[in-house]
């Protein structure tokens, strides 16, 4: 076969493989970001719930608690009681004050233990970060009040999870039963369940005076993130199909030249016998195969493009670009395969 009779289908891997290339180069940056902004809208702190109890209403209890924690909707929750100042028991009134938040529910579920064990009732776990600040080498001893009157023994050390960053300044302790609690931490198990979760949180809380209760919630943040995402994916679908219509125009064009260049070559498999729907099979199964190689060509390139500047293309989002420019040539292959296909041969043949 002669480099003229293979230029089309060089052609059409060269417009396939631009085709790719551009749609990842472009549209790919905005899934990956798409991706990555829903990726970190699943993180715990981007689904955490926080109901505070300002006044003291005694709503976030214990009965409330476990309620909430019976959700379906909810992945974790615990309550902080009122937090109060203690000092190194060893230094007395005149140490570094830092607070202590009484928990209600289970610890792990709030830090995770370094050293030692968890508390009961009347003991505390201190934030590792603050050994040093109370001129403690290890997690032993005790904090006390600052009027010295209480005690609480040390029973270990612990680092925050990311959801509850705020309590490396301090220490925590076992809540007893009766304890009420002052703030509610929940994390929804998905940033798409957060408004009828928040609903329900609050059905179950039933404070009696709403001036004191403050209420932070995920729901703005998930409602932003969802416009976004709606904007990114209106755009890049605009953008995508430009790029196949032209891709497509493209390759329609040189699939007809080659009808047009080849018909007598065509003709004769019509004399020998092909019937049309065989020839329409010939002609556009030949453009699909050599579009399958550009595609494969232009994917693997956009995608390692994205990768030198930091972007990794979803697998998914570069497998449909590839199949939607495959089938963009295949199909506008049709027409021209079609125009073959009705060719007179016997006229084909007789024109010089």
């Amino acid at each position: 076969m002669t480099w003229a009779a293979k230029l089309p289908s060089l052609l059409i891997v060269v417009v396939v493989a631009a085709m790719c290339f551009t749609s990842l180069a472009t549209i790919g940056r905005s899934a990956a970001a798409a991706a990555e902004v829903a990726h970190r809208l699943e993180q715990a702190g981007a689904r955490k719930l926080t109901v505070v109890d300002a006044k003291s209403l005694g709503f976030i209890n214990t009965r409330t608690l476990s309620t909430i924690q019976g959700m379906s909707t909810i992945e974790q929750a615990n309550a902080l009681g009122a937090p109060f100042d203690v000092v190194n028991g060893a230094v007395g009134p005149g140490g570094v004050r830092i607070p202590v938040w009484p928990v209600l529910g289970d610890i792990a579920d709030v830090v995770a233990t370094v050293r030692g064990r968890l508390p009961q009732p009347g003991e505390v776990l201190i934030s590792s970060a603050l050994l040093s600040t109370l001129n403690l080498a290890e997690p032993v001893g005790y904090l006390e009040t600052a009027d010295g009157l209480t005690q609480y023994p040390i029973v270990g050390s612990f680092t925050p999870t990311d959801s509850n960053a705020d309590l490396a300044a301090g220490a925590l302790m076992a809540a007893t039963p009766d304890q009420p609690g002052r703030e509610l931490r929940a994390v929804i198990n998905s940033i798409t369940t957060t408004r009828p979760t928040v609903s329900a949180v609050m059905a179950v809380l039933a404070p009696s005076d709403q001036q004191g209760v403050y209420v932070e919630s995920p729901a703005t943040l998930a409602e932003t993130a969802r416009d976004l995402n709606n904007q990114l994916a209106d755009a890049g679908r605009t953008l995508l199909l430009l790029i196949l219509a032209i891709g497509g125009l493209f390759v329609a064009a040189v699939v007809l030249t080659d009808v047009l260049v080849h018909r007598r070559d065509l003709g004769r498999r019509r004399t020998l016998g092909i019937t049309r729907p065989d020839l329409i099979t010939l002609v556009a199964g030949r453009a699909t195969i050599t579009a399958t190689i550009g595609a494969i060509l232009g994917c693997t390139a956009g995608a390692v493009y994205n990768l030198t500047i930091g972007i990794a293309t979803p697998i998914a989002f570069t497998i449909a670009v590839g199949t939607l420019a495959v089938l963009t040539a295949a199909l506008v292959a049709l027409a021209p395969a079609a125009f073959a296909a009705r060719l007179d041969p016997v006229t084909v043949m007789r024109t010089p």
